[in-house]
């Protein structure tokens, strides 16, 4: 049983490493590994969309043609038998450019070949799960972040097989861990008891 932190977040935050740090202290308690897979910490540039890894059929993500960091971390992800989702966004008009990237060159889970017009999931069935956890600084009323947001990592999800379970918005508080404790341990619950089936 392993866990994957898929984290998307593109600045550095006590917050969110407070929330990384009780997920992987939980799951430790329980004797689940888990792993953190930290994008910006990697070189990974954006898709060029030369659609090269969308032309072979399979179930399995077909590896980029561009020499980065990608490429290992696509076997990294493919380790994980349930995904906790992380990303901050701290602008409210523009998006998480970290998430970007990796989204973007998450094509290689999809099956497009030239000629067609929409790309096919390369894992239609969702055999494994995941949370979604958005660390959001943009307090503004009818705050519509919260929801593109929540779509993007959505698409995250279901490019590598994950159906979601829940998700959550987190906004910085005085004692954040404190006021989310209670609701991060449902989550994690709600991931583990997804493998025990």
């Amino acid at each position: 049983m392993l866990i994957k932190i898929i984290d998307c977040t593109e600045s550095y935050n006590q917050d969110i490493e407070g929330i990384v740090t009780f997920f992987t202290n939980y799951f430790n308690a329980l004797n689940i590994k888990s792993e953190r897979i930290k994008f910006k910490d990697y070189r990974i540039v954006t898709c060029t969309q030369c659609r090269c890894c969308t032309q072979i059929k399979g179930e399995e993500p077909v590896k980029c043609v561009i020499k980065d960091d990608m490429n290992p971390l696509l076997d990294k992800i493919e380790e994980g038998d349930a995904y906790i989702i992380l990303e901050d966004r701290n602008d409210l008009f523009n998006k998480n450019k970290v998430h970007e990237k990796v989204e973007s060159r998450l094509i290689a889970y999809h099956y497009w070949p030239y000629g067609q017009t929409d790309s096919i999931l390369r894992k239609p069935i969702l055999k494994k799960t995941s949370i979604l956890i958005n660390y959001n600084t943009t307090k503004y009323f009818m705050n519509h972040s919260f929801y593109t947001t929540k779509i993007s990592m959505e698409d995250v999800s279901a490019s590598i097989g994950a159906e979601v379970l829940d998700w959550q918005v987190i906004i910085p508080t005085n004692d954040l861990i404190k006021d989310y404790a209670k609701r991060l341990k449902e989550l994690a619950d709600l991931l583990i008891n997804s493998l025990k089936k």
